[in-house]
């Protein structure tokens, strides 16, 4: 058995929120997957993102998602950045 994940859940009067480490790949691709599930029933999300640039700035973008290809774009995406920062860090 491997060792638990480590997630944070924070609960506002508006949002749920989970924290993922960035390292655990694995599990932030099975959260993605939930969400494209989510979308291929008929729903569409939208899409809240914020990173560090690597001059510093904070960037933030917004984007609605309707389809699983789009689902699957946003996590080629999100695995760009990822390791972008690591290698930074």
């Amino acid at each position: 058995m491997e060792d638990p994940r480590e997630i944070t859940v924070s609960i506002t009067d508006r949002f749920f929120t989970l924290d993922l480490p960035i390292e655990d790949e694995k599990l932030i691709g099975n959260v993605l997957l939930g969400l494209a599930q989510y979308v291929k029933e008929g729903s569409s999300i939208k899409v809240k993102e914020a990173y560090m640039t690597f001059s510093g700035t904070e960037e933030i973008m917004t984007k609605v998602i309707s389809t699983t290809q789009q689902v699957g774009e946003w996590g080629k995406e999100i695995s760009g950045l990822i390791s972008a920062i690591r290698k930074r860090g």
